[in-house]
């Protein structure tokens, strides 16, 4: 019979001698490794406490919390094989658990209604968040080092604390409360320059200046009226809004309304900080020269007067324009030598007189304008177009004067004569006609007035014919009546039918009416010596350098 040798037998069980060995787990305390049966595992910590371990998939799981980051000694019973004759064998390892993970930021900056990010200074299987009174546990099968929670603002300028624990895993004690204060961003807001308080230029440029760099540069604002140019943003916080110089641009005296988007679909910053709703500015354009006005009104026969320039002022647009708000020196003269003295007396270079409106009111006529008397943007772009093609004023100048001087009289002078004179009647003193110049400012070719009497009677007069308005409710119109030439009307100028047809053709909107009181020429001189209009009277010769 052959038998081994001693030492060969003694190898023989050495090499199966139950033993085990503890590797790392990303989940488990320990990954552990056997060669027989693991009957019992505990784990001792640096006080003694006992821990009782399990075996699960080949990991050992603690079955109480564990403290982080200290050092265990772990005992491990392994049993040998069935064969095995010399029973258990005992042994122990040391293991550390994992450190607890830390939040890596103190303060937080959060987008309105959008998550946030915490990083950890290591995965965590759990995150215990605690805010506004409430607490959430995140889980994760897989240790994370980065975990995203539920929006903690809802809108700019928000702030508050939240309080965090971590678990670097699930057996292990939750860490230390970690306190930590967030905030969103404040309100977005916006500055314009100019200021709105400032007039803006001619094509000025607009430029406006965020609070926060904008993210979303894809966004512009309107503009009202809808003028031609481009939005360029000139950094991440400034957009500036450049008008054609090839085109009108703004005009003088002209509402420019600016409206920048607002709310969540608005501008907002890289952290959502937005404008609390959309902003409006408003801007007045510089008011155009009256002194200019007059020099296109006069050149263009608007007034009773001609307009002598020192200077010629190119035909282009931008010459017009620079023009318009600075205007050209030289000197304006009466176009007729018998330019009633009334009329004269309304004239004042580079003043908006009553003379002024009215002829702004018949080139907007003319030139199919609501008729305002307002000199402005299309006006002005109107009478700049106008002047370039030279297109001057079809009708000529009409001036009625009414004189209440008896026998009541009405004068009716165009282009340097007196068309007629006629009777008139004017209003009762119950019942007076307003004093004044004023201009035409409605006409009907024919109406029925309707009122009551000063002595309360109604009246309803149908057909009155050639009904020319100019202050309130009183006209110059025709109107069937015995006589004529004394107060017999409810304070409007009545003239005989006839008279009243040939006075309709020769007014239009903006036609100046004066109504001089008693006392006052009847009529004025019909002609005036060609030498006064040198002279230095105040109604002849006006020179100005601008």
């Amino acid at each position: 019979m052959w038998v081994l040798p001693v030492a060969a037998v003694v190898g023989v069980f050495y090499g199966a001698w139950p033993n085990a060995s503890l590797t790392s787990s990303s989940i488990a305390l320990a990954r552990v490794n056997t060669n027989g049966t693991l009957q019992s595992a505990f784990a001792v910590g640096p006080k003694g406490h006992k821990i009782k371990l399990t075996v699960k998939h080949g990991q050992l799981w603690p079955l109480s919390a564990m403290a982080a980051g200290t050092r265990y000694q772990v005992h491990l019973t392994i049993g040998g094989p069935s064969w095995w004759p010399f029973g258990t064998h005992s042994e122990s390892q040391y293991i550390t658990t994992p450190k607890d993970p830390m939040v890596r930021a103190t303060n937080l900056t959060v987008s309105p209604n959008a998550p946030v990010s915490l990083a950890l200074s290591s995965p965590a299987s759990s995150l215990h968040i605690i805010t506004r009174n409430q607490k959430d546990v995140l889980r994760s099968s897989v240790p994370q080092a980065t975990y995203s929670i539920h929006s903690l603002g809802t809108a700019p300028g928000e702030r508050g604390t939240l309080t965090v624990q971590t678990q670097a895993r699930e057996w292990e004690s939750v860490s230390t409360p970690k306190t930590l204060s967030w905030r969103t961003p404040s309100w977005m807001t916006v500055q314009a320059s100019p200021s709105t308080n400032t007039a803006l230029g001619i094509n000025q440029p607009l430029t406006i200046h965020f609070s926060h760099a904008v993210s979303n540069t894809n966004l512009q604002p309107t503009l009202k009226p809808n003028i031609q140019g481009r939005w360029v943003w000139k950094n991440s916080r400034t957009e500036e809004f450049i008008p054609r110089s090839s085109t009108w641009g703004w005009g003088p005296d002209q509402v420019i309304k600016l409206t920048i988007p607002g709310g969540t679909q608005g501008y907002h910053s890289a952290h959502d900080a937005y404008l609390p709703q959309n902003t409006t500015m408003s801007w007045a354009t510089h008011p155009g020269s009256t002194l200019r006005l007059q020099e296109l009104l006069a050149k263009l026969g608007y007034l009773p007067l001609k307009w002598m320039p020192t200077s010629t002022v190119p035909t282009t647009l931008s010459a017009q324009i620079k023009a318009m708000m600075n205007a050209p020196s030289g000197k304006f003269q009466w176009q007729y030598a018998n330019t009633p003295p009334p009329l004269q007396a309304l004239w004042t270079p580079g003043q908006y007189t009553v003379m002024v409106k009215g002829a702004v009111m018949n080139f907007e006529r003319v030139h199919n304008l609501p008729v305002d008397g307002i000199a402005g943007p299309q006006v002005w772009k109107a009478l700049i177009q106008a002047d370039l093609a030279n297109q001057t004023n079809p009708d000529g100048y009409s001036y009625v004067y009414v004189s209440e001087t008896l026998p009541e009289t009405l004068t009716l002078w165009h282009n340097g004569q007196v068309v007629l004179r006629s009777p008139a009647n004017t209003g009762i003193p119950q019942s007076p006609t307003y004093l004044g110049t004023h201009p035409v400012y409605v006409r009907y070719r024919s109406q029925t007035m309707k009122g009551v009497n000063p002595n309360g009677v109604p009246y309803n007069d149908p057909g009155v014919p050639y009904v020319n308005y100019f202050d309130g409710g009183d006209a110059v119109h025709g109107f069937p009546r015995a006589k004529y030439g004394f107060p017999q009307s409810l304070g409007c100028v009545e003239l005989p039918i006839p008279m009243a047809a040939k006075v309709w053709p020769y007014l239009h909107y903006g036609s100046l009416v004066t109504v001089a009181p008693p006392g006052s020429p009847s009529t004025y001189p019909t002609s005036v010596s060609t030498s006064s209009l040198t002279s230095a009277t105040p109604f002849q010769q006006y020179a100005y350098d601008s």
